[in-house]
């Protein structure tokens, strides 16, 4: 699965890795904080993944289902890497 995350430091990214790194049925396969993007691979529902990310404080949105490509990975979204720190993070 793969989710346009709102991380803009790496206080952000180390509280996504930690939120993924804690639940046993996630592996974190890439975190890329530039791209404001979070590749992981699961048995848990992708909803459930999505709340994991949000739990660390960072905004979360299911980009799509299915491995990496290279043609991927400069992409933004629609956001275009314009989302901000979250509050108290």
């Amino acid at each position: 699965l793969e989710f346009a995350v709102q991380m803009s430091c790496q206080g952000c990214a180390d509280s996504v890795r930690a939120a993924l790194d804690a639940a046993p049925d996630v592996k974190l396969l890439e975190l890329r904080p530039q791209e404001q993007s979070v590749l992981v691979e699961t048995t848990a529902a992708a909803e459930r993944v999505r709340e994991l990310l949000e739990n660390s404080g960072c905004r979360a949105v299911l980009k799509g289902m299915g491995g990496s490509s290279e043609g991927e990975r400069g992409s933004r979204g629609a956001h275009g890497g314009a989302w901000g720190c979250p509050e108290g993070v």
